[in-house]
């Protein structure tokens, strides 16, 4: 009986080992290619500047007393511990080691990935982040301590600890598939796109001009500029529309999946100087995303109106 228990102990330390292993993957896929794709992971290198913080609580300090929600904050603060629970609760199973030696592997891993993230550029290193995670360790530690001694054999501990494990794990996905549907997907979004003949020659070369569309007012068109960062301030530009600039529609259908782009309609449509200047085409309304190209920054060459439909 004993010989048979002991071959279920085996094969259950096996699946939290496989569990430990799963946890580690989602758990890098988090923390350090969460910009970019699952089927392009490596274009998130280099993708973010490097910034580091050794001051405990400043990162914290500093979101309390910006504009940023407190759903923000506390996503930021929790999700740091959260996503450490699971390393305090099951590498003492794989290592058979005591608290101490947990907290050390947990604050080493944490420490490498701030490291990590800091050389290859693929997010800010934070003391508040590697504060965090330990805390994270610690409280699963805590729970294998609890677990361990409510369990009437060693059995039922490691069957409770994969239970605990699956259900929590597989709520927390379900929130960040939701929430983060990005970091599921496996392939790029398919972009459809009718009439793209009609602006082939440039809609691939280096625009002069894009933003939200203002007014025309007799042949001078206003657009508020794009604002590429949180430092530059909100800018109106002219630039003259003839009869020779080149107009069109761009009716833009995005679909959906959860909160995640997963597919794009686009058709073109042009239309006339006149129509345009009177807004009779009924094809756009004030703040419209536009795109301008001009050779000389005066005068438009080609423009295109995006039109969102729903």
């Amino acid at each position: 009986m004993s010989n048979k228990m002991s071959k279920k102990e085996r094969i259950l330390r096996y699946c939290i080992f496989a569990l430990f292993i799963l946890y580690i993957i989602i758990l890098l896929r988090i923390t350090l290619f969460k910009q970019a794709s699952m089927y392009n992971l490596f274009a998130a290198i280099g993708a973010s500047e490097r910034i580091i913080s050794i001051i405990p609580f400043k990162s914290i300090f500093d979101m309390i007393s910006s504009d940023i929600s407190l759903m923000r904050i506390l996503e930021n603060v929790l999700g740091n511990i959260i996503i450490f629970i699971p390393f305090g609760l099951l590498l003492p199973i794989i290592l058979k080691k005591e608290y101490k030696n947990i907290v050390l592997c947990g604050i080493i891993f944490s420490a490498f990935i701030e490291i990590i993230q800091f050389i290859f550029g693929l997010g800010s290193t934070d003391i508040d982040d590697l504060l965090l995670n330990t805390i994270g360790v610690i409280i699963g530690y805590l729970l294998f301590i609890t677990i361990k001694n409510k369990a009437k054999s060693n059995l039922s501990f490691l069957v409770s600890v994969i239970v605990f494990v699956f259900i929590s794990g597989s709520i927390t996905l379900g929130i960040l598939f939701v929430n983060n549907t990005d970091l599921f997907l496996i392939s790029p979004k398919e972009t459809t796109v009718e009439n793209r003949e009609l602006v082939q020659d440039f809609i691939d070369t280096p625009n002069y001009l894009s933003g939200k569309f203002v007014e025309v007012k007799d042949t001078v068109l206003t657009v508020e500029k794009s604002i590429q960062n949180a430092t530059e301030q909100r800018e109106f530009l002219d630039i003259e529309i003839t009869s020779e600039s080149r107009i069109y529609v761009c009716y833009d259908k995005i679909d959906y999946f959860f909160n995640t782009i997963s597919g794009e309609h686009q058709r073109y449509e042009q239309i006339s100087y006149s129509d345009f200047l009177s807004n009779e085409s009924e094809a756009f309304s004030k703040d419209n995303n536009v795109v301008i190209w001009s050779l000389d920054g005066k005068k438009v060459d080609s423009l295109i109106v995006i039109e969102w439909v729903e």
